[in-house]
């Protein structure tokens, strides 16, 4: 009988990690999609940055061209 309840309690178990492991596993999917919408706004904000510097030189070229 010991050997049967010794069974049952692993097969608790395994059972248990098998439940953990989806929820990880679900966790994990969440996180990868945070990552991929933060890389999204990373691209985003680097092309903006791009955009202002792009309009500052023009603003400069527009400054010295009206002070000349």
């Amino acid at each position: 009988m010991p050997l049967a309840g010794w069974v049952w309690s692993v097969n608790v178990e395994v059972a248990q990690l098998r439940n953990d492991l989806g929820d990880l596993e679900a966790q994990v999917a969440g996180l990868e999609e945070q990552v991929e919408e933060q890389e999204e706004a990373t691209r985003t904000l680097i092309a903006v940055e791009r955009d202002i510097e792009h309009i500052r030189a023009s603003l400069g070229r527009i400054e010295s061209l009206v002070t000349q």
